[in-house]
């Protein structure tokens, strides 16, 4: 009753701030068109028909309201996917997307600097972007809260996210509601040398508990509370050089029953990069680790993000994961950093049990970008009389902006698969896979 009762003031006394004084509107919007392409997704190019070509979508337009004193909203209205329904015959099925229809993808509360202290807090529904490895995927937005801020030395996010809500108004004096996933974040940057150097250690915990039937309908608790502890370090001692580090850790227990299987996945990774200020050239590399399981049932060494989200790898090519034809191999194009969704699902097709060596090289002149990557893949874990050598990648980018408003841009991979590949699919799946797409990004 008190949190009801809460939430009603509040409600009160921004409404009241409305009528009260004028909000300062501001608008602001996202549209983004990519056409993925991708051939022999198999490695066998006997099967002729294991390729494909669609448009994928996505458009949002926010209306952010300042009502002074560090109190604003932001409300933002959107649509994403694969669109491609008949205007007519109303055929085909947009590719499967969800997120077609336009629905509220942000709208929260922003009360900045509360008392003129460093302290903010944050709530509604929100996009998650943490550096790296949490990320929402940048379509749908999150409910949660957060008290969040910074100071010259130190910055702060402290959050809790409701992932999936099991109850709600559907079960008042209905059934009763099953048990929310939730995740609770603390993130923190301390900041050196006039920012030159910055530290970022971090903690997450997710949580769900269930109850459910074994054959004999007796019932039994399920109990699932990873916990992840890391940080990353990022470096720029000199103009154009940047280091950057990151090691995590998983933590926690998986219950069921009396069966308890602990988490212990490790993820680590370090890049380099340089690009000399009076050159138009760069020059860099990065090293990558998620660790897979072996097999062991006291423990769950299987890497995965807090959010099952993908991994970014700092969008280097305007879109999350590695090389562009392995980004198109993995579920949904989209490099997701979770377990297998489903019982027989190919775990080589998510962003899980895998090392990564990349090498690039970079020229930029004007509006123009252009880069060349090299990526060797391969299983971070495999039985001892397998090879892990899952192959490489050669790949190329480049963009162009326009006006300075808009990006277009192209990148296409050639992945030569390796002899884990051919020893795990057949002899006959040793072809190489092409993957790519063009894309023109713009927001106002």
């Amino acid at each position: 009753m008190r949190s009801k009762i809460l939430c009603i003031m509040l409600a009160m006394f921004v409404g009241s701030l409305a009528f009260a004084a004028k909000p300062e509107i501001t608008n602001s919007g996202t549209f983004y068109i990519y056409s993925f392409f991708w051939q022999n997704g198999d490695f066998n190019t006997d099967i002729k028909d294991y390729g494909d070509q669609f448009f994928y979508m996505h458009a949002d337009v926010g209306i952010h309201a300042d009502f002074g004193a560090g109190i604003s909203s932001q409300v933002t209205l959107g649509g994403w996917g694969t669109f491609g329904k008949h205007p007519i015959t109303a055929g085909g099925d947009q590719g499967g997307t969800p997120g077609e229809n336009v629905a509220l993808r942000e709208a929260y509360l922003d009360f900045a600097r509360l008392f003129d202290s460093p302290i903010s807090f944050r709530a509604g529904k929100m996009h998650v972007l943490y550096n790296g490895q949490v990320f929402d995927g940048g379509e749908d937005g999150v409910m949660g809260v957060k008290f969040y801020g910074g100071t010259d030395v130190v910055d702060y996010d402290l959050a809790w996210y409701r992932l999936v809500e099991n109850g709600g108004c559907r079960c008042i004096a209905g059934d009763p509601p099953g048990d929310d996933l939730d995740l609770f974040a603390a993130y923190f940057t301390a900041k050196f040398v006039e920012n030159a150097i910055r530290l970022s250690p971090y903690w997450f915990w997710r949580t769900q508990s269930a109850t459910a039937l074994d054959t004999l309908e007796l019932p039994y608790e399920v109990k699932d509370d990873p916990m992840w502890l890391g940080g990353r370090l990022d470096i720029g001692p000199i103009a154009g050089l940047s280091l950057n580090g990151e090691f995590s850790m998983m933590m926690g227990q998986y219950d069921v029953a009396d069966a308890t299987t602990d988490y212990a996945g490790m993820h680590y990774m370090g890049k380099l990069s340089y690009a000399p200020p009076t050159l138009p050239i760069s020059l860099g590399g990065g090293y990558y680790v998620f660790t897979g399981d072996d097999g062991d049932t006291g423990e769950n060494e299987l890497y995965e993000s807090p959010i099952w989200g993908p991994y970014t790898n700092d969008f280097y090519k305007w879109w999350p994961g590695f090389g562009p034809a392995s980004t198109l191999r993995s579920a949904y194009g989209f490099a997701l950093m979770s377990p297998p969704f489903l019982p027989g699902t190919p775990e080589d097709i998510y962003t899980a049990n895998l090392t990564v060596i990349n090498g690039n090289i970079g020229f930029s002149q004007g509006p123009f970008m252009l880069r060349a990557d090299f990526f060797k893949y391969s299983k971070n874990w495999v039985a001892t009389d397998i090879s892990n050598d899952m192959g490489m990648e050669f790949a190329l980018l480049a963009t162009y902006t326009y006006r300075k408003t808009i990006t277009l841009g192209g990148t296409a991979g050639y992945w030569m698969p390796g002899y884990w590949q051919t020893n795990v699919f057949g002899a006959e799946y040793d072809d190489a896979m092409i993957g790519g797409y063009l894309f023109a990004y713009i927001t106002f």
